[in-house]
């Protein structure tokens, strides 16, 4: 029988009715004034929103849903670290609001050198509604800058953002991380980050790097050369305002990229060392004259590992 209700679950899970109800409950959670959308458009999203709230396929999945947890027994996967951010303030016993770096008791709020935005140790990051939000703004700012050739130095940003890791909470080495975001104002020149940490440069894995184009990808090293395998879509395959579910499934062989639970990229898995979670936004290069704050909030995220994997 629950074999049965998860093979339901998950039919319900990828249906085109479910997730085009999640699109239309994102917009319908917003002013209308940020959709773009005319009155009797507006009028027309939420008749069929309302629509597909009432309809057996949407009612049933979420019924099933409360037990998803009883669902591990048949996936195999354990739930190791997850937040829905619900404390109305960051959780300090597992997320840091600047980097970490391997070795360092002390963090820094510095940002690279080819980037255009000041971190500012956790200003720029809240919790309200249940939801992690990352705000880059626009403004003039001193801060910390980091070059490979000259290390750290003080330099003036257009921008400031904000980050938060697991760096001294959670680490993995393979499983499946996923994490439901929606955003807004992501360009040429800002961008919103889901990504995997060593602490190190390298590696670094892009779960989702949205800017100019949508960037799933992984960097590490071998002893004689920079591994990295990278795929890129253009930035409208997800719209504004609206909330994916991003995953990254990751073993030893393989690893696979998914929006809605629809694979988007495989590749090899290059990356061999415990890796941590990082949420964060940012700027590139000169920005044109007017930018509006850019927002990238995070519903809750959840990382898993199978059963016969030891946690790291």
């Amino acid at each position: 029988a629950l074999l049965k209700r998860y093979e339901r679950y998950t039919a319900l899970k990828d249906a085109d009715a479910l997730l085009r109800y999640r699109e239309l409950a994102a917009q319908a959670a917003s002013p209308r004034r940020l959709s773009g959308m005319s009155k009797r458009e507006w009028k027309t999203m939420k008749r069929e929103y309302k629509t597909l709230r009432k309809s057996a396929e949407v009612k049933e999945f979420f019924k099933l849903q409360k037990k998803e947890q009883t669902f591990h027994a048949i996936t195999d996967w354990d739930v190791k670290f997850e937040d829905n951010f619900d404390c109305g303030s960051l959780d300090c016993k597992k997320w840091l609001d600047h980097y970490y770096v391997v070795g360092s008791k002390e963090g820094m709020d510095y940002s690279p050198a080819n980037e255009n935005h000041v971190y500012t140790n956790g200003a720029n990051v809240s919790i309200s509604n249940q939801t992690l939000k990352i705000t880059t703004k626009r403004e003039q700012i001193m801060g910390l800058g980091f070059s490979d050739v000259v290390g750290f130095l003080p330099v003036e940003r257009e921008c400031s953002s904000g980050i938060v890791n697991t760096g001294r909470s959670f680490c993995m080495k393979g499983g499946k991380v996923e994490a439901k975001i929606r955003f807004t104002q992501p360009s040429k020149h800002i961008y919103h980050a889901i990504w995997l940490s060593s602490g190190k440069k390298l590696p670094h894995v892009n779960v989702m790097r949205l800017g100019e184009k949508l960037e799933f990808s992984a960097f590490s090293e071998s002893a004689s050369a920079e591994l990295q395998h990278v795929r890129l879509w253009p930035r409208k395959v997800l719209r504004q305002n609206s909330y994916y579910i991003i995953t990254l499934e990751w073993n030893t062989e393989s690893m696979v990229w998914k929006i809605n639970g629809v694979p988007m990229f495989t590749a090899p898995n290059i990356v061999e060392e415990p890796m941590h979670i990082v949420f964060s936004s940012g700027a590139t290069g000169v920005l044109p004259g007017s930018v509006e704050p850019a927002l990238l909030e995070v519903d809750w995220v959840k990382a898993y590992q199978r059963h016969e994997q030891a946690a790291v």
